[in-house]
């Protein structure tokens, strides 16, 4: 008797090796990658809800009816797809766009006529829409969900059960990391602030600070999605990091700005500011230009310690030859991550 092939993986930033480099990778802002199939973002792109694509994957509106789900569970909050017999773990890959609240499964070797006849069961009151595109290789599910969810998945008796819970109910220590990409920026410029935010959040995430991040480098997001992914995040720190670039190309030095609002008596937006200038200062031996205090835009809205951290400027000689290096880039990651993590400190430490 051939022996039940049961997949199980669990977020958390970690890589479990699974025969024949198959490779199972959770994450929220990263892809759940079951095999070497490459980026996820190469099999799917991004989409408006309005356009949420395909077939419309049958059976939504009956699956609600309380004779299908029989959990008798009210605390579960797992979906179940129905997948093809042949296919297996190694077949599946998906991600979470949490951006767009939206669940991504690509699934190769299925077919499309499959899920014109079977329906999607189990905890589906968070999903909105749910639709399927059939490719050469396969079919992408989507599933547009009401609101942020962090998930697990197993493969087990031919279905792909989804088990959905909320960020906060898994993480204590949450940061929203928020890369503001100017226009003036070249792309090289670009692509340098983009790998120190991959950089910190990867350190971050091995000490088990949770990370999102709101980059989206196919398209700007907007303020409203940021407030909205901070809310239902529950984060505890915002983060925004960028370039400056100066008609006055002598003025170089690193700043971090604020917005006085935010007050404990324990801590306050300033005294965030100035430890995230002391700790990236000291890592890359540079100059502290100053804590620059704003009283409008984003950190304004924020009701969580939040500050903006500019490493330097692009449009200094020497400065800028710096933050394109990839060492420097290192540098000042761990520099950001020490002075997060003294927040954090500073923070369990009020409020026990």
């Amino acid at each position: 008797m051939k022996k039940l092939m049961i997949w199980s993986a669990f977020l958390g930033g970690s890589l479990l090796a699974v025969a024949l480099s198959v490779v199972i990778w959770f994450g929220m802002n990263r892809v759940v990658v079951i095999a070497d199939t490459g980026s996820v973002s190469d099999l799917t792109g991004v989409m408006d809800f309005e356009e949420l694509s395909g077939h419309e994957l049958p059976g939504r509106e009956l699956s609600l009816q309380k004779g299908i789900y029989n959990s008798g569970d009210e605390e579960d909050k797992s979906i179940r797809i129905p997948m093809e017999s042949a296919i297996g773990p190694e077949n599946i890959t998906m991600e979470n766009q949490y951006m767009d609240r939206r669940l991504v499964m690509y699934i190769r070797g299925a077919t499309g006529f499959f899920y014109d006849n079977n329906i999607i069961t189990g905890y589906v009151d968070p999903v909105q829409a749910a639709s399927y595109t059939v490719q050469s290789e396969g079919v992408t599910l989507y599933l547009q969900l009401s609101e942020l969810y962090e998930y697990e998945s197993i493969l087990d008796k031919g279905y792909l059960q989804i088990n959905l819970y909320k960020p906060s109910e898994r993480y204590e220590k949450v940061v929203v990391l928020d890369t503001e990409v100017s226009d003036d920026l070249d792309e090289q410029e670009k692509a340098a602030l983009y790998k120190i935010e991959e950089k910190l959040q990867a350190l971050l995430e091995a000490e088990g600070i949770r990370v999102y991040s709101t980059s989206n480098q196919s398209k700007d997001t907007g303020t409203e999605s940021k407030l909205a992914l901070i809310e239902q995040t529950k984060a505890k720190l915002y983060v925004g990091l960028m370039f400056d670039k100066d008609e006055d190309s002598e003025k170089f030095g690193s700043y971090v700005c604020y917005n006085s609002l935010y007050f404990r008596p324990w801590m306050t937006n300033g005294s965030f500011a100035d430890c995230m200038e002391k700790e990236l200062v000291t890592a890359i031996s540079g100059k502290a230009a100053g804590l620059v205090e704003l009283e409008d835009g984003l950190l304004e809205e924020l009701s969580i310690p939040a500050v903006i951290v500019c490493p330097g400027y692009v449009s200094h000689e020497t400065e800028g030859r710096l933050l394109l290096k990839e060492s420097y880039q290192d540098k000042i990651a761990e520099g950001l991550f020490a002075g997060i993590n003294k927040t954090f400190a500073e923070l369990e430490k009020n409020q026990q």
